[in-house]
């Protein structure tokens, strides 16, 4: 099943003021760069661990039910599931309800199973199943090692703006050691 993002992350695993406390900032002239920085930082670690860190709300988005009752979901840790929905070749949903989707969370990738697996009517995107993905919703249930290599990265380029390194050279190899323990490897 493909995961389709329905809302990002309400905040961010380091704050604007933990932030400019980390880079020795004392006024607001460069806030909207720091957050910037934060954002970019954020997303540039979930791509190299390859898994969300903070509650965000995902769609997994199907043709059929997968052949296996496990349904792997490799983009991030599983803190909920709102429910699903089969479609009719109309179009018509029909609900499935969140404790129809038991969820293995110790799975690699964690995974869940759908109880109740109505026939799509659609040949395409016939399924659907709403999510929250993420360590927690806090900036502090994310790992402190993951929220330094942020701190660490947006140092980096706040210092750096871009004069001195090939943008395609992707993360410095203290941060990539930092991630390293939480890299999802897909084989």
């Amino acid at each position: 099943m493909i995961p389709v993002l329905v809302e990002g992350p309400t905040v961010e695993p380091v704050s604007l003021a933990e932030a400019k406390l980390w880079l020795r900032i004392d006024g607001a002239d460069e806030d909207d760069l720091v957050q910037a920085l934060i954002v970019a930082a954020r997303m540039m670690v979930e791509a190299e661990i390859g898994q969300v860190l903070l509650g965000q709300s995902w769609r997994l988005v199907g043709d059929a039910w997968p052949a296996d009752e496990l349904i792997p979901v490799r983009v991030g840790r599983i803190l909920s599931v709102a429910g699903g929905r089969g479609f009719s070749a109309q179009g018509t949903p029909t609900a499935i309800a969140a404790d129809q989707f038991p969820v293995f969370p110790n799975a690699i990738p964690p995974a869940l199973m759908a109880l109740q697996r109505p026939m799509p009517g659609r040949i395409y995107s016939g399924i659907e199943i709403d999510l929250r993905l993420g360590y927690g919703e806090a900036a502090g249930d994310v790992p402190e090692t993951i929220r330094l290599a942020i701190r660490r990265l947006v140092s980096l380029w706040y210092e750096d703006r871009g004069d001195a390194h090939d943008p395609e050279a992707g993360l410095p190899p203290q941060i990539r050691a930092l991630l390293r323990p939480f890299r999802r490897i897909r084989l």
